[in-house]
């Protein structure tokens, strides 16, 4: 297994990427475009997970990918048994082999991600592939427009006009319009939103003739492509890339006149493009198609009829009135037969203004199919992707997999990219410190806009062109702010030190020290109750254990550092105390709660471990605190455990530490006494698993839901200003 490891090693893998990745490019080419292409990259896609997961992958890993893909079988099987119970007899039955081919190639999202993760791809690498991609993409289409070779933008003929000619005349937009010889328009263009923003990023570390020279063929091949998504996203890109360069060059990082001039020259090289693009005349044509058709409404050449006039027309008749409304004749002759569903046109005659949008007439159709079926459970599983797409391929990604895979299907497919932006971006929020740079806030901005741009566009997240680029971009970001570092034995959250090392360390740890150890519980309602107050807040940071007990803590790790794994309830560690007490011969001491709670867990404690030694306990209802700190002194204990509740009893502590010098270990525990005593029961293992034992809490006493509101105050405050906190 070993020399299987070697073969396969980091190095040789990450130049499988770059050649895979490159003969992607070639696969994309429209006489390259098939089911045989696609099957081709998702088995090399498939190899290599197959080969880092084998070798690479850590045991949580894998327990975390194997629980993605048995909730993503688990929904397949539900998926597929729907689809085939459908009850409209005039659409075409479903293929099931299609159906499932879909899903093998939806799921590549996730294999390419994880792999690109693993495989911490260098910088340097990432970069050069962008631009090589770019500029074959790039030069290919270039090329093809000025030699008046390969495809036009909206079908499969050659353009009769070039760059060239746009500066001559007022040029038709269907045959000026160039894609090269690449399949689809709207991938390409999806793919070069993708990648501009990046080769932004590495032309900022250094202005270079070579990636100056395949910017601005990126550029012009966004406006040869003619779509107003690929034309407007160059004025939305460079303007971004200008704002966020300023507030970056502004707070942290030097100033590039270079820089600066060559995004002038690429804001006045686009301006200069777009006042003669195709898209010009493709918006001129469609606004004289709409004027004429007002122009024969006003001559009384057309008029609206009512109901009953509507229902006396033919077929045919009802179609030649259908097209006063600017309604392509293919809808209601090919994709949706108006002679299967003529209720349909007629009702859809009352929309509005909306009635001559496509992409609006596209989605009523899959709600109608969707209404005449009639199965509720359409809404959660989808009524299929192989059947949407005999109907019609919605031009809006996300709402076509809605109606295709259900609530469910777009959750577990799509959600993911969602789900890992949203935990880049708030990785980076709470460490603004660390990663606020241009490099990360235009990586961050590249893959949100590009899964923005799918909206407007559609046919981009369930093509395998588009789905190899914005994984890999994702899995690169995601290995560049989760790389393995260094880890600190402390972080900090809103100014508390919390220490990163698990609960065995800790419990080792503290039974070494010869000085008083005091562990403080790190927790939203501690972090609240102190927040403003700089002198407990530094005694508390004087703590060498602090332990982040709580969920709020272990979430803003996560989103962050990732370095505190899981969090330590206090309770749990109290009781690994008394146990490792027994080791060390340490006595203990109880202090604080109710005289039944206090009581109840001195008898809980020596019943669980017979040779504990409890030397004292009290209540912490007597008023006279100092008549209790001279009862704890004077039984000499080496651990002290107080319940009074924060903030009470940290105050106790840090008033009363230099009394308690010669202990061993003091460690506050809340509410710690209630339940062990059993006078409170503790949350449900599954509560506890699920790292919600809050929340049961708060079920079980109303009077803490007020507590809900410091969680939200914690999760604000964390998010938008920790690092001030911290700096301060």
């Amino acid at each position: 297994m070993q020399k299987l490891k070697n073969f396969f090693s980091k190095e040789m893998l990450v130049n499988y990427v770059f050649i895979f990745y490159l003969i992607s490019l070639i696969l994309d080419f429209h006489f390259f475009y098939n089911s045989i292409s696609t099957l081709i990259r998702v088995l090399a896609i498939g190899l290599l997970f197959l080969i880092i997961f084998i070798f690479y992958a850590s045991s949580k890993e894998r327990k975390i990918l194997i629980a993605y893909f048995l909730a993503l079988l688990f929904y397949i099987i539900l998926h597929i048994v729907n689809v085939n119970h459908f009850n409209v007899p005039f659409i075409k039955e479903i293929n099931n082999i299609n159906e499932i081919l879909y899903f093998l190639k939806m799921s590549m999202n996730v294999l390419i991600i994880y792999s690109i993760y693993k495989l911490q791809l260098d910088k340097k690498k990432f970069y050069n592939l962008i631009y090589l991609s770019s500029f074959i993409m790039a030069f290919i289409i270039v090329i093809a427009n000025i030699l008046k070779i390969g495809y036009t933008s909206y079908d499969f003929f050659h353009p009769k006009y070039n760059i060239f000619d746009w500066f001559k005349e007022s040029v038709p937009f269907a045959s000026a319009s160039t894609k090269g010889y690449f399949h689809l328009t709207n991938q390409i263009a999806a793919i070069f939103i993708l990648y501009l923003p990046i080769m932004l990023i590495n032309l900022k570390e250094k202005v270079t003739m070579p990636k100056v020279i395949t910017i601005i063929l990126t550029i012009a091949s966004l406006f040869m492509l003619g779509t107003r998504v690929s034309t407007y996203s160059v004025f939305i890109i460079l303007i971004v890339a200008l704002i966020v360069y300023l507030v970056t060059a502004i707070i942290r990082e030097p100033f590039s006149k270079m820089y600066t001039l060559s995004l002038v020259l690429f804001f006045l090289l686009s301006i200069s493009l777009y006042r003669v693009c195709p898209l010009l005349s493709r918006n001129s044509y469609y606004d004289t198609l709409f004027s004429e058709k007002e122009t024969s409404k006003e001559n009384n050449e057309f008029k609206e009829l009512d109901s009953k006039e509507k229902n006396e027309l033919n077929d045919t008749e009802f179609k030649k009135y259908l097209g006063y409304f600017n309604i392509d004749s293919d809808f209601y002759n090919t994709y949706y037969p108006l002679e299967n569903d003529r209720a349909f046109y007629e009702n859809y005659l009352t929309l509005g203004v909306k009635i001559n949008d496509t992409r609006f007439l596209e989605r009523k159709i899959i709600e109608r199919v969707e209404e005449l079926n009639d199965n509720q459970a359409d809404i959660f599983l989808g009524i299929g992707y192989d059947r949407v797409m005999h109907i019609f391929n919605i031009e809006s990604d996300y709402v076509m997999q809605y109606y295709a895979l259900g609530i469910l299907g777009v959750i577990i497919l799509l959600g993911v990219n969602i789900f890992l932006l949203m935990l880049m971006g708030f990785k980076c929020l709470f460490n603004l410190k660390r990663y606020f740079n241009y490099e990360n806030m235009m990586l961050l901005f590249s893959i949100a806009y590009f899964l923005l741009s799918t909206y407007f566009t559609g046919n981009i997240l369930n093509a395998i062109s588009t789905i190899i680029p914005i994984s890999l971009v994702i899995g690169y970001l995601l290995s560049k702010l989760y790389k393995k570092e260094k880890r600190e034995d402390n972080e900090y959250y809103l100014g508390f030190k919390t220490s990163t090392k698990g609960k065995e360390e800790i419990l080792k740890d503290i039974f070494k020290e010869k000085e008083l150890t005091i562990i403080y519980n790190i927790n939203p309602l501690i972090i609240n109750n102190f927040l403003h107050n700089e002198k407990i807040k530094e005694e508390i940071n004087k703590g060498k254990y602090n332990i982040p007990d709580g969920s709020g803590i272990a979430l803003a790790s996560m989103l962050s550092s990732h370095s505190i794994k899981s969090p330590i309830p206090g309770i749990d560690l109290m009781e690994d105390i008394c146990k490792e007490s027994i080791r060390h011969k340490y006595t203990i001491y109880l202090y604080g709660a109710k005289e039944k709670s206090v009581k109840g867990t001195k008898e809980y404690l020596e019943r669980k471990y017979p040779q504990i030694k409890i030397i004292g306990y009290q209540n912490g209802y007597n008023k006279n605190k100092e008549e209790d700190v001279k009862k704890i002194i004077q039984s000499k204990p080496d651990i002290l455990f107080i319940a009074l509740g924060s903030p009470r009893q940290e105050e106790f502590i840090i008033s009363n530490k230099d009394n308690f010098k010669n202990l061993k270990i003091i460690m506050p525990v809340g509410g710690s006494f209630d339940v062990l005593s059993g006078n409170l029961k503790r949350a449900p293992k599954f509560f506890r698993v699920l790292k919600i034992e809050w929340l049961y809490r708060m079920l079980k006493e109303p009077k803490r839901f007020k507590e809900l509101f410091g969680l939200i105050k914690f999760g604000f405050l964390v998010l938008l200003v920790n690092f001030w906190y911290n700096d301060k």
